[in-house]
Formats: C-alpha cells, sequence, structure tokens
C-alpha cells in the first residue's frame, strides 16, 4: 500500500481543499494541493449544488497540475449533520467447546451487532470495536482464546443516505467518483493523536467555518457530536457588531488569526463601515467581539462533553484542529472553560511544504493517512470486492497518469 498515490477531498462551508498523497512507512508524502473558495454550503449542508460542482473542479484541477496526475476519483471527508454513531453489542455463541474463537467468529458477533442498528437510511462508514468478552471476561483480542460465549460491544458510525447521495451527485456532475466516505474528526486523530493520548483518554475539536465537531477517544473512538458553531459566525458577529460587511468582517477575523501577546492588544485594526466611513479598533477590542462566540462554543463542548460517560476520562485534554483554531489566544480561553489541558493539533510526520504544518490542513492529511493506512482495528465497512480488486485495484481506478 506504501507509495500507491490516493486522493481525498476535504469539502468545507467555506472551501474545498483536494490533496493527492502517499502513505511510506510512517509518513505521508503531499504531491498536490488543489484548494477552491466555496460559497455553496451552509453549515454542513449543500444549498447551491453549481457552486459545490465548480469549486470541486476548481479544486481538482489545481491538484492535478500540482501532482501531474489525472484524477478521476477520490475518499471524501463527512463530517457534522447527518453523522450518526451508535453503540451496539451482541453476544454468540462458540461452536464446539474444543475450538478455539475464530475470525468467523468474530464476525458472527459483528454482523450480530450491525443488525442492531437503526432503521433509519444510512451509509456506515465504520465499525469500531469498543471491548470484547469471552464468558463474560473482558480481553484484549478473543482470537485462539476458548470459550462458550462471546461478547462484543462496537461502534457504528454512519452518514445519512440523503448526505452521501447529495455529495455522490456533486462529485459525479465534477467528473469524480467517490472511492469512500470517511469520518473527519476520526482522520483528523490520525496526524494529530499519539497512541498514549488516545489510551490516556483525549478529545479533538475540529472548529470549521459552519460549525465545529467534536471526538472524544479512550482507546478507540468512543463518541461523536456536531456543535453548532463554527468561523462563520464569528465573522457574523463581526459584522453586526461593527456594522461591516460580511467580506471586511472575514478580512478583519483574518487580520486577528496572529495571536494577541501583551503590546500587540494596542495596535488598531482599520475597517470600512458600510454607512461608507472608516472606523478603527483596537485588536484586543475585536478579540474580546472574537473571544465571546468561541467561548460559547467551548460552553457547548463543555456540556457534550460531561453528557458522556468518558467525560472524566480526558487526562490529556483537548487538541483543536481546523481554521478556526487559529483565533487568537484561543488554547488559553478553552482551558479556562473546559478546566482541561488544551493544545493545537499540527499535523505529524509529513512531507509537505512548511505552510501546511498546520490546524487547518490536519483533516485533509489525516484523510490521507487514513485512506492509505492499514487500519484492521478500525474495520472500513466496505463491502467485498472480487479476488484481486481489493485497495490497491480501487486506487488504479482513481488515478492514472497524464
Amino acid at each position: 500500500m506504501a507509495g500507491s498515490p490516493i486522493v481525498v477531498l476535504d469539502i468545507g462551508a467555506s472551501k474545498i481543499l483536494c490533496l493527492v498523497g502517499e502513505v511510506q512507512n510512517d509518513q505521508v508524502k503531499i504531491l498536490g494541493m488543489g484548494e477552491s473558495p466555496c460559497a455553496g454550503l451552509r453549515r454542513s449542508a449543500v444549498v447551491d449544488m453549481t457552486k459545490v460542482v465548480e469549486a470541486i473542479r476548481q479544486s481538482v484541477r489545481e491538484a492535478e497540475r500540482a501532482a501531474g496526475l489525472k484524477i478521476t476519483g477520490a475518499y471524501v471527508g463527512i463530517a457534522g449533520e447527518g453523522v450518526d454513531a451508535m453503540q451496539h453489542c451482541s453476544t454468540v455463541a462458540i461452536v464446539g467447546n474444543s475450538s478455539p474463537i475464530d475470525e468467523e467468529d468474530v464476525q458472527r458477533a459483528l454482523a450480530a451487532a450491525e443488525q442492531e442498528a437503526s432503521a433509519t437510511p444510512h451509509t456506515t462508514m465504520h465499525r469500531i470495536v469498543q471491548s470484547y468478552a469471552v464468558d463474560g471476561e473482558p480481553v484484549q483480542n478473543p482470537l485462539w482464546l476458548h470459550g462458550n460465549r462471546l461478547a462484543i460491544e462496537s461502534l457504528t458510525v454512519s452518514a445519512s443516505d440523503y448526505v452521501c447521495t447529495t455529495l455522490e451527485r456533486a462529485a459525479s456532475e465534477a467528473g469524480l467518483d467517490i472511492a469512500g466516505f470517511l469520518l473527519e474528526p476520526l482522520a483528523a486523530a490520525e496526524t494529530t493523536l499519539s497512541i498514549d493520548e488516545r489510551a490516556m483518554g483525549v478529545g479533538i475539536l475540529d472548529i470549521g467555518a459552519g460549525t465545529s465537531d467534536l471526538a472524544l477517544f479512550c482507546g478507540p473512538l468512543r463518541h461523536v457530536v456536531e456543535i453548532p458553531f463554527g468561523g462563520d459566525d464569528i465573522t457574523r458577529d463581526l459584522s453586526m457588531v461593527l456594522n461591516i460587511s460580511m467580506r471586511e468582517a472575514e478580512e478583519l477575523k483574518r487580520q486577528c488569526c496572529v495571536r494577541c501577546h501583551g503590546e500587540e492588544g494596542d495596535e488598531m485594526l482599520s475597517y470600512n463601515m458600510t454607512a461608507g466611513r472608516t472606523n478603527a479598533m483596537t485588536r484586543q477590542q475585536l478579540s474580546e467581539i472574537i473571544e465571546a462566540r468561541q467561548q460559547e462554543i467551548f460552553e457547548f463542548v463543555r456540556e457534550a462533553i460531561a453528557s458522556t460517560p468518558h467525560g472524566q476520562q480526558l487526562a490529556a485534554g483537548l487538541v483543536l484542529t481546523g481554521g478556526g483554531a487559529l483565533l487568537g489566544n484561543i488554547t488559553e480561553l478553552a482551558e479556562q472553560v473546559l478546566g482541561i489541558p488544551v493544545r493545537f493539533g499540527v499535523p505529524q510526520d509529513i512531507v509537505a511544504p512548511s505552510s501546511m504544518e498546520d490546524p487547518s490542513y490536519a483533516t485533509a492529511i489525516g484523510l490521507l493517512r487514513f485512506a492509505g493506512s492499514d487500519h484492521g482495528e478500525i474495520g472500513k465497512a466496505e463491502e467485498a470486492e472480487p479476488a484481486g480488486i481489493g485497495f490497491l485495484g480501487k486506487l488504479s481506478r482513481i488515478l492514472s497518469l497524464f
């Protein structure tokens, strides 16, 4: 699998990012990147298909030129509205006391758990084993153990068929096939979280333009929830409070991406009001407007964490990713509200321009790593392929040389 080019699409509310890369051992090598602004989504829902299709085309064209490859398909990240994570438990009997538990028994237990899934139309993206038990005793791996009953607890992560069908239509209109859907917070964790952090208990918050997505890990993924606020809400706040256009507010917000430290807070930033006048405000005053919305986001995060049985098990704290993580003194504010350690999630082990070592690229790079690595313990839900057509066979249909 190493060295096979992979294409991923990170479809966000403000931009669409297309990456081409290779997974080589533990490193992700970026071969090409394309990025295009997108105004066709609100929150995480498509509201203008034409704009989404054109943004996909533009990002793919740029990635093709950079990588020197013809792209015909991609893996697509999904998060936010329409994503559901459901816990399932099942127990199966082991036939023959003299025979150890084998892979077939594990698959029977997984299939039994899957039958308990909601009747709501959905597309399964991942089945994640939470725990095993043999005759009521917890075990890490049931294979080759002897027992009468195998119990399995799993988390099924799915997306609504409506969301998947809409994205498939957009990709198809842009000339792409979708090779599979991947959960974005799970992908972001691939390139920002260590094994030790997951074992200790850790959360990851991807602050996007339309929404923020929270995922909690205690070993494996345990919980996923959407926070209905993101960077666009901060832009809207600046627009309303300062009586400026959304375009002007976005530019002003970007100027505040430089974190305030001491004397920088007294720096004056000017802006054009809708009445035609020019006004100015200190960086510190602008930061106070921004922090009011950030605090609301973290209060939602605190409630979401407290509502889960794993909320008290985040010894490794919270990791922030996404473009919204770049605003102001956000880590200090998050620690004050949440009472746990908070750090930035920067992509690790990548061969890429230094500009991509940034929280805003964590999800896209994580999608590459996730799609290009062997994740048997996570169990991507894909239908069986004919003999000889596995992951590499699918990749050969995704990419071809010019």
